[in-house]
C-alpha cells in the first residue's frame, strides 16, 4: 500500500483516480483552502453524512473549532484578502461549524499549503495547483515565485520537497496535474 499526500486536493480527483486504477493507497494528508471542497472531499472519500455530523461525540468547544479552522487558514477569501469568520459561525446554533471541523479532521486536512512547515512522510505526492492565473480566463498573470498569484502555490510544493529532502523523506513519485 502506498501512502499519499494529496495537495490542492479539492474534491479528491487524484484519490479517486488511484481508487479506479485499483492502486492500494492510504491518504496521509490533504491540503486545500476551499471549505466546501473539504466537506465534499470528506463526503466522497470518508463517508461524511449529516447523520455522522449529528452523532459525532468528540467535538471540542465551538470556539476551539473556530480557532483550529482559522489556524489552518481554511476558507480564506482571496478576493477580499481576509480569513473566513469562523468565530461568527461558531456563535450560530446550527451544526455548521461542526460540519467543517469534522470534514477537516477526517480528511486529514493540513490546510493552507503556505502555512505548512512539513508534510507527513508519503510515497506519492499529488498536486493540482490552481491554474487560474496561467489561463486566458485568469488574465495570464503567471505563476512566478513572487507573483502573489494562486498559481504560484506550485512553488510551495518545491519548498515542502526541500524540507522533505532535508529530513530524508522525499516521496518516491510526484504526480502533478493541470
Amino acid at each position: 500500500m502506498i501512502k499519499v499526500n494529496e495537495l490542492f486536493s479539492g474534491i479528491g480527483a487524484q484519490a479517486k483516480a488511484l481508487e479506479r486504477l485499483g492502486v492500494s493507497h492510504e491518504i496521509v494528508a490533504t491540503s486545500d483552502l476551499d471549505k466546501d471542497a473539504i466537506v465534499s472531499y470528506a463526503a466522497i472519500h470518508n463517508g461524511l453524512t449529516l447523520e455522522i455530523i449529528e452523532k459525532y461525540a468528540d467535538y471540542p468547544a465551538r470556539e476551539e473549532m473556530a480557532d483550529y479552522l482559522l489556524k489552518l487558514n481554511i476558507g480564506y477569501d482571496f478576493k477580499k484578502n481576509k480569513p473566513y469568520d469562523w468565530h461568527k459561525l461558531a456563535r450560530k446554533k446550527a451544526k455548521e461549524i461542526e460540519k467543517y471541523y469534522l470534514a477537516t479532521i477526517i480528511s486529514k486536512q493540513v490546510g493552507d499549503i503556505s502555512k505548512v512547515e512539513k508534510l507527513p512522510k508519503a510515497d506519492l505526492w499529488t498536486y493540482s495547483y490552481p491554474c487560474t492565473d496561467i489561463s486566458n480566463a485568469g488574465l495570464q498573470k503567471g505563476f512566478t515565485k513572487d507573483s502573489g498569484t494562486r498559481s504560484a502555490l506550485l512553488w510551495e510544493v518545491e519548498r515542502l520537497l526541500n524540507v522533505a529532502k532535508e529530513n530524508d523523506e522525499l516521496p518516491q513519485c510526484l504526480l502533478m496535474e493541470n
